[in-house]
């Protein structure tokens, strides 16, 4: 989890623990930005009361969620099956079928046929 500054602190050289969804930290000041780039600097630490009071909610919410799954699930009904839809009758005709349809050619159509 990230670590953020007090707000308008000169060295930032110590994290705290933001309380999540607003703009305080655990210890009760106001927050200042991430300070992650500090954790390598020597003499970084972080503050104890963030410390454990970031603890302490991480354990609420491991046993919340640890309840949560444990229940067993309700039994799911499937839902009923939709009818398949059929796809419509090929519409095409072959052979003699197709013939009767179109009727014979005109005899000027068989004429230029016949020319080439």
């Amino acid at each position: 989890m990230d670590t953020h500054a007090v707000r308008g602190a000169a060295l930032k050289t110590t994290g705290h623990y933001r309380r999540p969804g607003t703009r305080t930290l655990y210890c009760g000041r106001p927050a200042g930005g991430r300070n992650a780039i500090f954790r390598t600097v020597r003499g970084w630490k972080a503050c104890r009361t963030c410390t454990a009071a970031e603890q302490r909610d991480r354990a609420a919410a491991a046993a919340v969620a640890a309840e949560h799954t444990s229940e067993q699930p309700a039994a799911v009904t499937p839902a009923p099956a939709r009818p398949r839809r059929t796809p419509p009758a090929p519409t095409y005709v072959y052979g003699a079928q197709q013939l009767a349809i179109i009727g014979t050619p005109r005899p000027a159509q068989g004429a230029l046929f016949a020319a080439h």
